[in-house]
């Protein structure tokens, strides 16, 4: 009997930890919900900076809910910029030309589809190149109202040697109407 209490307590114990839910759904919630900005540990300047986006486009643009996320190293850049799971990331100039290009410190990983929302100085904001003109052009508008963020500046569509320029982006500077998609 006492064989058998067991086995059916060494089962209920199994059940209880296979029956466990995964946090994939929580990542996957916490992500629609906030406006995500990708720095990398590795790129020593770019997370500090990155919070500094955040609390200018959080004040501007208080139900984009910006936070930061810090990848370990460029390969989780790499895999969840490509992958989609993150709209934003701010990296140096040359390992921003390196993403996109598949080389560098990307070698291994191929190149990664992504467009340049704006440039600070040495920092380069890249943008998916699937999010809507609207959320580009809104980004633009919020990071253009903090002129102490902008004074190192550079315009996307002078950034062409490290990658093409979004196209929300491009509307937002040439002062246009804020697209409908």
């Amino acid at each position: 009997m006492l064989k058998f209490t067991n086995k059916i307590l060494i089962y209920f114990i199994l059940f209880i930890f296979c029956s466990a839910h995964s946090p994939w759904s929580s990542y996957l919630n916490y992500r629609a919900k906030h406006l995500l900005i990708m720095s990398v540990k590795t790129d020593a300047p770019t997370y500090p900076f990155s919070e500094l986006l955040i609390k200018y486009i959080n004040k501007e643009l208080p139900e984009a809910q910006s936070k930061p996320a810090r990848a370990k190293d460029f390969e989780r850049v790499q895999s969840l910029f490509s992958t989609n799971q993150m709209p934003l990331v701010l990296l140096s100039k040359q390992n921003a030309k390196d993403l996109i290009n598949g080389e560098g410190e990307f070698k291994e990983f191929g190149s990664t589809d992504a467009n340049v929302l704006y440039g600070f100085g040495d920092l380069i904001l890249l943008i998916q190149p699937s999010l809507p003109n609207r959320h580009a052009w809104l980004l633009l508008n919020a990071l253009k109202k903090s002129k102490s963020v902008f004074k190192d500046g550079i315009s996307p569509d002078k950034l062409a040697d490290i990658g093409e320029a979004h196209p929300g982006a491009i509307m937002a500077l040439n002062g246009e109407e804020m697209p409908d998609s």
